[in-house]
């Protein structure tokens, strides 16, 4: 046996190249659906088409709020891994305390599709301080879109993130 029989000839190999290419690219692409297809879906609403119809609906519903003049500041403060207490605090304008609202939180995990969302009614603390103990089942970030409500109907919505550890 002499030493150029074991040396690799291109020329003579070369056709092995574009059958390997050519799986390595199927194995790629299968793995790719695959996990396309078995993964969140990717959709943040339900009704997005009809969401879509109506935003100018929504854009006169914001400037309303904006005239009105009401904050609403979260913070989530964690007491044990899964659970931790969302303090709302409510103000108008000049930034005197708003009392007698009925305030709510549907508690969303943006990855989560769904599954893991829940709704939380706060209660009263102290004037303009609402609160509720929260349980969340799984770590990550979280969304709180918050609804307060007076007893005349007017009402104002805000979004607040936080992270579960």
């Amino acid at each position: 046996m002499s030493v150029s029989s074991l040396r690799f000839d291109p020329n003579r190999h070369l056709w092995l190249v574009y059958p390997i290419a050519f799986v390595a690219v199927l194995i790629a692409n299968g793995a790719l659906v695959y996990f396309a297809l078995s993964s969140w879906p990717g959709l943040a609403y339900d009704n997005a088409f009809e969401r879509g119809r109506k935003y100018n609906q929504v854009l006169r519903e914001e400037d309303r709020e904006s005239r009105l003049g009401w904050r609403l500041e979260a913070r989530y403060e964690a007491a044990t891994a899964r659970s931790g207490v969302l303090i709302v605090r409510a103000v108008d304008r000049e930034g005197r305390p708003l009392v007698d609202l009925g305030v709510a939180a549907a508690l969303i995990r943006p990855v989560g599709g769904g599954v893991a969302d829940r709704a939380v009614e706060l209660r009263a603390e102290a004037p303009g301080v609402y609160a509720a103990t929260i349980d969340v089942p799984l770590p990550g970030q979280w969304e709180a879109r918050l609804t307060a409500i007076d007893a005349t109907g007017e009402r104002v919505h805000e979004a607040y993130r936080f992270v579960v550890r």
